[in-house]
């Protein structure tokens, strides 16, 4: 197989899944059709079938996909020799930029948390508890080090993911409740990551700002 032939299959499977990601956001997985997936993309409903042999594999790749993102935001905001709360501050605003920068990533979690769609554990249930595993045991050192407030870690990463994808994840009902029009939009997205930041950060540093 040729470079340039290896390179458009590349390209064709990242258009597919951005398309199906939408899909899988918008309706969920019940909802979602490969049929209307691949008249977006201008291709047969059979050739999705070159990439992705059923519509579970393709949402387990659209799941796969935006997991690795949240498990690179979350290694990234936590590494490094800087103090415990500024990581834990980096990391609550980086989180808040991924769910406005990859709009689909809070309403497919939302409905990954809801929706009864098939999922092999053995293949999502790995990355799942990698992300997890690293923001409690970032905060277990948080605490063993005298920087973040002794209550339980798992406790805290759920309260923690529910102010941040929650609220994008409303979207228009999110919009309204804060007065605004977009909250996807920079101002908005700012004020968001200010107000989490405050919350969360009262809730959870020995001494807050």
């Amino acid at each position: 197989m040729s470079a340039n032939t290896e390179r458009r299959g590349a390209d064709t499977r990242e258009r597919i899944l951005g398309v199906a990601e939408q899909e899988f956001a918008i309706s969920g997985y019940a909802g979602a059709h490969l049929q209307q997936i691949a008249s977006q993309i201008g291709v047969q409903k059979t050739a999705l079938y070159y990439y992705f042999p059923s519509k579970a594999a393709l949402h387990e790749a659209v799941l796969l996909r935006m997991l690795d993102s949240f498990d690179a935001c979350v290694k990234d905001s936590i590494s490094g020799d800087d103090s415990p709360p500024e990581r834990l501050t980096r990391l609550l605003d980086a989180l808040n930029d991924l769910f406005v920068l990859e709009r689909n990533y809070s309403r497919i979690l939302l409905r990954l948390f809801t929706d009864q769609a098939p999922l092999n554990a053995d293949v999502v249930g790995p990355p799942i508890r990698a992300v997890i595993g690293r923001v409690i045991d970032f905060y277990k050192a948080g605490i063993d080090s005298g920087h973040f407030v002794r209550q339980s870690s798992r406790h805290v990463f759920q309260s923690m993911l529910g102010a941040l994808l929650f609220h994008y994840a409303s979207q228009g009902f999110g919009s309204a409740v804060v007065g605004v029009d977009d909250i996807f939009s920079s101002e908005a997205a700012a004020w968001r990551a200010l107000e989490a930041r405050r919350m969360l950060l009262r809730a959870m540093l020995v001494e807050a700002p």
